[in-house]
């Protein structure tokens, strides 16, 4: 009997194990993964602490300006003022990419934001990156196309209801190899932006993008969905903050430090905020400058620096890649360098871009540290940064996620009540704290 016992307890043992082999949390709502949201997120005392404009009244310079477009909207001047009091005030909004059309977990009954999923309000930056122009992280169904809608459209759709809802918007470009698109072209008929890859450098495509060269024309095309976008924007009377060229000083994009000489890169900074600005008639954007951290110096951090007259936005793109603690030094550190140079050159700062990255993102479960983003926000704070904004959600990747999600009405990722926490803090800013801070143009 006990060997019959002890067998049958083995077998059991061993179909647990295929069982749990084969388990997929990122799908399965279910999964024991998955804990019961016990915090509440307290819209009222959010309200309560929101940064109204009579909150931030005594932090704002009605001096301060954009410095890059000299005919920027009077809502671009106001958000610029907005941001930098908020700074000064010592409240951090949070900002979550692609969080008004992209999320991990579907649940049942839930919106098209996780962040909103867990706290019941959209994050207080949402971005989204020009891909989403290319199709790339945007779908459109026959009904769409056959109604004439095309993903500009859409996505202009999505983030002015998203800023209708009290969130700031930021625009980036994961650009394609223009080479690669010209050489298509001319096989197909059709330029063709889509089918976006990371890390293809060949084709010296720098210096061919910019005016006398060969790629120059296809350039422009791409940048014109860009002024498409800030258009329709602007004619809601939405700023949105607009990061090109980020993280310059890796060698990981080809308009960064491999492919280019600094030259190059300048006047590719400066070309295209010109076409944007100038030839398209856009002036609806803050223009972020974001190189790659950490940084040990001033020096470091003006790596390729295009210069004050073409950049509003100090910013800092880092990432939590080991979960050992140091990260918070070295954010700590590298801020407190942008706080200094922002100081100096009368410019706003931020922290453009973070997340933890250990094994590519968060994880489904066995995450190091839980208040990873009330720890990030509070060296925000010190540093009079406005917000941070942590990468993207994207659907049912397991290792492609930077922010907890709900995966049913009452359960969720093993973060989410920490997170739910962190909303709930006194100084941090959601979309549903944030204030119409258009009178700030006056």
């Amino acid at each position: 009997m006990k060997k019959k016992y002890l067998s049958a307890a083995i077998a059991g043992a061993i179909m647990a194990m295929s069982a749990s082999a084969l388990a997929n949390p990122v799908t399965d709502a279910d999964d024991p993964a998955y804990i019961v949201r016990t915090a509440v997120p307290d819209a009222a005392k959010a309200k309560s602490e929101a940064a109204t404009m009579t909150k931030v009244a005594p932090f704002v310079n009605q001096k301060l300006k954009p410095a890059v477009d000299k005919k920027a909207t009077p809502e671009t001047i106001a958000l610029y003022r907005y941001l930098d009091a908020i700074g000064k005030s010592g409240d951090v909004i949070y900002g979550h990419e692609n969080d008004a059309h992209h999320k991990m977990f579907r649940a049942p009954g839930g919106s098209e934001s996780d962040t909103k999923d867990v706290t019941g309000t959209l994050a207080g930056v949402v971005g989204l990156d020009a891909l989403s122009f290319t199709g790339d992280e945007l779908r459109l169904d026959d009904c769409d196309w056959n109604m004439g809608i095309r993903y500009v459209e859409r996505m202009a759709e999505i983030t002015t209801k998203a800023a209708k809802e009290g969130s700031i918007l930021t625009l980036s470009m994961h650009m394609p190899n223009f080479d690669r698109v010209a050489k298509k072209a001319a096989i197909t008929g059709e330029t063709d932006f889509s089918n976006y890859s990371a890390h293809i450098m060949e084709g010296n495509v720098v210096h061919r993008i910019l005016p006398g060269g060969d790629l120059n024309g296809v350039f422009n095309q791409y940048l014109d969905l860009v002024a498409d976008y800030g258009h329709r924007m602007q004619k809601e009377g939405i700023p949105v903050i607009f990061r090109p060229l980020h993280e310059h000083n890796g060698s990981w994009f080809w308009w960064g430090v491999k492919t280019s000489t600094p030259e190059e890169f300048q006047k590719l900074w400066e070309y295209t905020v010109t076409y944007i600005r100038d030839t398209k008639g856009v002036h609806n954007f803050l223009y972020a400058y974001s190189p790659n951290g950490p940084f040990a110096n001033e020096q470091e951090y003006f790596t390729r620096y295009p210069g004050d007259k073409w950049v509003d936005i100090y910013g800092i793109d880092i990432y939590d890649d080991d979960q050992t603690g140091d990260y918070y030094d070295k954010l700590d550190s590298s801020m407190e360098i942008i706080e200094k140079l922002a100081a100096k050159h009368g410019k706003v700062m931020a922290l453009t871009e973070a997340g933890v990255r250990r094994g590519g993102s968060l994880a489904v479960t066995g995450n190091v540290d839980k208040q990873w983003f009330s720890k990030v926000s509070a060296i925000c704070a010190k540093h009079k940064s406005p917000y941070f904004m942590t990468w993207s959600n994207f659907e049912k990747l397991p290792h492609n996620f930077f922010s907890p999600y709900m995966v049913s009405k009452t359960r969720g990722h093993e973060m989410v009540n920490d997170f739910v926490n962190y909303y709930n803090e006194s100084n941090t800013l959601f979309a549903d704290g944030l204030a119409d801070y258009r009178s700030l143009a006056k």
